[in-house]
């Protein structure tokens, strides 16, 4: 289960000066069903409201989604013909779509874009539902609710919230053409329009006196929300002459009210109204979610994707990740072990051909290097010499330069059990050292010069000129 906090915001005040100060605001925390009890069938549960009241910001109980609900007066709903630009463009061709709809300015509005219309899934502009709301206000409402605990946040109107009702549900006769199919009748809700900033007295105790509109003339102005259609509605602030005078051009439809409004009577179809509790408000703003277009974040007040971070939808490709690189480090670690024992028995096996054939050793720190070591005494003491010895090197060097010219070979040297060859210039060295390598030989040229050795005495004798090669025994 997940729990949803839904927020009922104060029309925007017009004689208060910014910053607003907001005081206790109407709440209802409502615990939902989530995707999986959906599938499981459960869906269609009434909501349990678990807590519901009057609080201020910083004592709102804290929810896994918040919705906060703007008043109707605060939010226009129009139409327009919207091209299909990328965001950024969209956002700055907006205004010019609404500005004839507004009795004001419409760059400081956000404009939120609804859904279509028309129906038509063609390219090209599309008919869209937009919705205005002071930027300013909004900017505030939101900042408020910064430091609030949730994890997912969506602004939505007030107008949009109300449930519609068939003409059938609402008492008049339909017509003969639309007698299968009835069109919803209107939505109207009429509750006192005591202002929630006022109610904070922070504000009014900055000014030194009562704020406007708090006397008891506030208690008689009334807050009407209108809802037309699934995608139409207006609100307005009355009097009581004025809701009277009014209710001759209202739309016919069920009529709600709250205690204040119904205990007043303001207009003789409030005595019969039904009561305005949040289980209306919520069964409104729930089918109002299910349509992502009509929430007024958007563009600079959208939620940024860590936010819209869904790891619910992310649980099957996480849970694949995870166990491949489970079975990754499981089998990376099994070819190890298997490696450390094979090196673990060549090890023995090393060591035990090493004491079986020179068991007077008594440490062994390296078996391949001391069985060479022991071997090449073995050799030396019998009298028989080694491939780096100097006549086994001259010879098979021989046998490898024997299609030299008479005049190739400048100098020969034995240094440091190696061979130092001196070569004249221009001597084919390319096919030297195929027959060296054939005759298993290395032959490398000696760049270092006379780091193997010189040609050079101790008396200062000229170096033989030519090319300097290293010859070993080959590998």
């Amino acid at each position: 289960m997940s729990t949803t906090l839904y927020v009922r915001l104060p029309h925007r005040p017009h004689d208060q000066p910014q910053p607003w100060q907001f005081g206790t605001l109407p709440f209802a925390l409502v615990r939902t069903a989530t995707a999986d009890t959906a599938r499981r069938g459960q869906a269609r549960a009434t909501p349990e409201v678990l807590r519901e009241g009057h609080a201020r910001i910083a004592d709102l109980p804290a929810a896994e989604r918040l919705v906060l609900i703007l008043a109707a007066s605060d939010v226009l709903l129009t139409t327009a013909s919207v091209p299909p630009l990328p965001p950024a463009r969209l956002k700055q061709a907006l205004p010019n779509l609404v500005e004839d709809a507004l009795a004001t300015e419409a760059q400081p509005c956000h404009i939120g874009v609804g859904p279509a219309l028309d129906g038509s899934a063609a390219r090209g502009p599309r008919q869209r539902l937009l919705m205005v709301a002071d930027r300013a206000w909004l900017r505030a409402v939101l900042d408020a609710f910064a430091e609030h605990r949730h994890r997912r946040r969506h602004v939505l109107a007030a107008q949009l919230c109300v449930p519609l009702a068939s003409a059938a549900e609402a008492g008049t006769e339909p017509s003969l053409a639309s007698a299968d199919a009835p069109p919803p009748a209107a939505a109207l809700v009429v509750e006192a329009a005591a202002s929630a900033l006022a109610r904070s007295g922070e504000l009014g105790d900055e000014l030194g006196g009562e704020l406007p509109g708090t006397g008891s003339d506030a208690a008689r102005q009334w807050q009407l929300t209108v809802r037309t259609g699934a995608h139409a509605g207006y609100g307005l602030l009355l009097g009581d002459d004025a809701l009277a005078a009014w209710q001759a051009l209202a739309p016919a439809g069920t009529w709600y009210a709250d205690a204040d409004a119904a205990a007043a009577a303001p207009v003789p179809d409030l005595r019969q109204a039904a009561r305005a509790s949040w289980q209306l408000w919520i069964e409104g703003a729930q089918e109002c979610l299910r349509e992502p277009a009509l929430d007024l974040a958007q563009f600079e007040f959208a939620q940024g994707r860590a936010d819209r971070w869904n790891l619910v939808a992310w649980r099957v490709p996480l849970a694949l990740l995870a166990g491949i690189v489970l079975v990754q480090v499981i089998g990376m670690n099994t070819h190890w072990l298997l490696l450390r024992r094979e090196q673990q028995r060549l090890e023995a096996a090393q060591l035990q051909a090493l004491r079986g054939a020179f068991p007077q050793i008594q440490t062994v720190l390296d078996a391949p290097l001391q069985m060479r070591r022991q071997v090449e005494q073995l050799r030396t003491a019998s009298g028989r010499s080694t491939p780096e010895d100097f006549l086994p090197l001259a010879d098979r060097f021989a046998q490898a330069a024997r299609r030299l010219p008479p005049d190739a070979l400048q100098a020969l040297e034995y240094r440091g059990r190696m061979l130092v060859v001196t070569l004249k210039p221009g001597t084919d060295t390319a096919g030297l050292r195929s027959a060296a390598r054939q005759a298993g030989l290395q032959m490398e040229e000696d760049k270092a010069g006379g780091a193997a050795g010189s040609t050079s005495s101790s008396a200062g004798t000229p170096v033989t000129p030519g090319s300097r090669w290293t010859v070993r025994p080959g590998l």
